[in-house]
Protein backbone atom coordinates (compact mmCIF):
# COMPACT_ATOMS: atom_id res chain seq x y z
CA UNK A 1 0.00 0.00 0.00
CA UNK A 2 1.53 3.27 -1.23
CA UNK A 3 0.48 6.38 0.64
CA UNK A 4 0.83 9.67 -0.96
CA UNK A 5 2.22 12.96 0.34
CA UNK A 6 -1.27 14.57 -0.27
CA UNK A 7 -2.98 12.07 2.06
CA UNK A 8 -0.77 12.82 4.75
CA UNK A 9 -0.58 16.54 4.40
CA UNK A 10 -4.68 16.07 4.25
CA UNK A 11 -4.67 14.36 7.46
CA UNK A 12 -2.15 17.13 9.13
CA UNK A 13 -4.54 19.85 8.14
CA UNK A 14 -7.44 18.14 9.73
CA UNK A 15 -5.55 17.00 12.75
CA UNK A 16 -4.72 21.18 13.04
CA UNK A 17 -8.00 22.04 12.72
CA UNK A 18 -8.99 19.76 15.14
CA UNK A 19 -6.77 21.10 17.72
CA UNK A 20 -7.73 23.31 20.23
CA UNK A 21 -5.83 26.37 22.13
CA UNK A 22 -7.54 26.65 25.18
CA UNK A 23 -5.47 26.01 27.78
CA UNK A 24 -4.12 28.50 29.82
CA UNK A 25 -2.23 28.90 33.27
CA UNK A 26 -4.07 31.71 34.47
CA UNK A 27 -4.73 29.79 37.71
CA UNK A 28 -0.88 29.68 38.54
CA UNK A 29 1.47 32.32 39.72
CA UNK A 30 4.82 33.15 42.17
CA UNK A 31 5.41 34.66 45.27
CA UNK A 32 7.04 37.80 44.97
CA UNK A 33 7.54 38.76 48.17
CA UNK A 34 6.70 37.32 51.73
CA UNK A 35 6.55 38.51 55.37
CA UNK A 36 4.19 39.33 58.33
CA UNK A 37 2.26 36.62 57.27
CA UNK A 38 1.23 38.10 54.17
CA UNK A 39 2.13 37.43 50.56
CA UNK A 40 2.27 39.09 47.30
CA UNK A 41 1.66 36.92 44.46
CA UNK A 42 1.92 37.78 40.93
CA UNK A 43 0.80 35.79 38.19
CA UNK A 44 -3.27 34.84 39.36
CA UNK A 45 -4.98 37.42 37.69
CA UNK A 46 -8.04 35.03 37.81
CA UNK A 47 -7.88 35.00 41.49
CA UNK A 48 -11.28 35.93 43.43
CA UNK A 49 -11.75 38.22 46.78
CA UNK A 50 -11.59 35.49 49.04
CA UNK A 51 -10.23 32.72 47.35
CA UNK A 52 -8.31 30.01 48.72
CA UNK A 53 -4.78 30.21 47.07
CA UNK A 54 -1.94 27.41 47.74
CA UNK A 55 1.34 27.82 48.72
CA UNK A 56 3.92 24.92 48.39
CA UNK A 57 4.01 22.28 51.53
CA UNK A 58 0.01 22.48 52.06
CA UNK A 59 0.10 25.94 53.38
CA UNK A 60 -2.76 27.65 52.55
CA UNK A 61 -3.48 31.44 51.78
CA UNK A 62 -6.90 34.09 51.01
CA UNK A 63 -6.89 36.25 48.28
CA UNK A 64 -7.54 39.41 49.57
CA UNK A 65 -5.75 42.60 47.88
CA UNK A 66 -6.65 42.43 44.13
CA UNK A 67 -4.56 44.51 42.37
CA UNK A 68 -3.80 45.00 38.60
CA UNK A 69 -0.58 43.33 38.48
CA UNK A 70 -0.50 41.22 41.55
CA UNK A 71 -2.62 39.86 44.79
CA UNK A 72 -1.96 40.21 48.66
CA UNK A 73 -2.41 36.76 50.12
CA UNK A 74 -3.06 36.56 53.75
CA UNK A 75 -0.94 33.21 54.87
CA UNK A 76 -3.04 30.98 56.80
CA UNK A 77 -0.41 28.77 58.31
CA UNK A 78 3.69 28.67 58.74
CA UNK A 79 4.79 31.19 56.06
CA UNK A 80 8.49 30.30 57.31
CA UNK A 81 8.70 28.19 55.13
CA UNK A 82 7.60 29.85 51.70
CA UNK A 83 10.03 31.73 49.66
CA UNK A 84 9.75 34.37 46.87
CA UNK A 85 10.24 32.37 43.64
CA UNK A 86 7.59 29.52 45.04
CA UNK A 87 4.85 28.26 42.82
CA UNK A 88 1.15 28.97 44.38
CA UNK A 89 -2.14 27.64 42.53
CA UNK A 90 -5.74 29.34 43.05
CA UNK A 91 -8.28 26.44 44.06
CA UNK A 92 -11.19 28.31 42.42
CA UNK A 93 -12.99 27.82 46.09
CA UNK A 94 -13.71 30.87 48.04
CA UNK A 95 -12.74 30.25 52.19
CA UNK A 96 -15.25 27.95 53.76
CA UNK A 97 -14.67 26.58 57.02
CA UNK A 98 -16.64 23.67 58.59
CA UNK A 99 -19.51 23.91 61.04
CA UNK A 100 -22.34 22.41 63.00
CA UNK A 101 -22.79 20.26 66.56
CA UNK A 102 -19.19 18.51 65.90
CA UNK A 103 -16.87 21.35 66.44
CA UNK A 104 -18.22 22.05 69.80
CA UNK A 105 -15.86 22.18 72.75
CA UNK A 106 -12.55 21.47 69.64
CA UNK A 107 -10.59 24.04 68.95
CA UNK A 108 -9.32 24.20 65.08
CA UNK A 109 -7.87 26.91 63.30
CA UNK A 110 -8.32 29.85 60.49
CA UNK A 111 -9.01 26.98 58.01
CA UNK A 112 -11.29 24.68 60.47
CA UNK A 113 -8.53 21.58 61.02
CA UNK A 114 -8.33 20.56 64.53
CA UNK A 115 -5.13 20.97 66.37
CA UNK A 116 -6.34 19.86 70.07
CA UNK A 117 -4.98 16.65 69.43
CA UNK A 118 -8.52 15.00 69.71
CA UNK A 119 -8.48 13.49 65.65
CA UNK A 120 -10.44 15.04 63.11
CA UNK A 121 -13.80 16.93 63.09
CA UNK A 122 -16.78 14.63 61.84
CA UNK A 123 -18.50 17.96 60.41
CA UNK A 124 -21.24 17.40 57.84
CA UNK A 125 -21.35 20.95 56.28
CA UNK A 126 -19.32 24.18 55.40
CA UNK A 127 -20.14 27.78 55.46
CA UNK A 128 -18.24 30.64 53.50
CA UNK A 129 -16.06 32.78 56.11
CA UNK A 130 -17.50 35.66 54.50
CA UNK A 131 -21.20 35.47 54.55
CA UNK A 132 -24.00 37.82 55.30
CA UNK A 133 -24.97 37.58 59.20
CA UNK A 134 -28.35 36.88 59.79
CA UNK A 135 -30.97 39.23 60.95
CA UNK A 136 -31.83 40.95 63.92
CA UNK A 137 -35.31 39.31 64.00
CA UNK A 138 -34.24 35.91 63.05
CA UNK A 139 -31.72 36.01 66.16
CA UNK A 140 -32.20 34.73 69.26
CA UNK A 141 -32.25 37.14 72.05
CA UNK A 142 -29.69 37.79 74.46
CA UNK A 143 -30.40 35.86 77.70
CA UNK A 144 -26.91 36.32 79.62
CA UNK A 145 -24.63 38.86 79.47
CA UNK A 146 -21.14 38.78 78.11
CA UNK A 147 -18.62 39.73 80.71
CA UNK A 148 -15.59 41.03 78.89
CA UNK A 149 -13.24 41.75 82.07
CA UNK A 150 -13.30 45.62 80.80
CA UNK A 151 -15.13 47.99 83.73
CA UNK A 152 -15.86 50.37 80.70
CA UNK A 153 -17.65 47.98 78.63
CA UNK A 154 -19.27 46.09 81.18
CA UNK A 155 -20.61 49.00 82.14
CA UNK A 156 -22.21 50.40 79.68
CA UNK A 157 -23.82 47.54 78.54
CA UNK A 158 -27.45 46.52 80.29
CA UNK A 159 -27.80 43.53 82.03
CA UNK A 160 -30.02 41.01 81.32
CA UNK A 161 -32.19 42.03 84.66
CA UNK A 162 -32.52 45.67 83.68
CA UNK A 163 -33.40 44.48 79.56
CA UNK A 164 -36.08 42.37 81.29
CA UNK A 165 -38.15 44.53 82.87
Amino acid sequence: MKISPDEVSAVIREQIQKFGSEAEMTGVGRVLQIGDGVARVYGIRSAMMGEMIEFPNGVFGLAHNLEEDNVGCIVLGDYAEIREGDTVKTTGRIMEVPVGEALLGRVVNALGEPIDGKGPVAYKETRAVESRAPGVVERQPVREPLQTGLKVVDAVTPSVAASAS
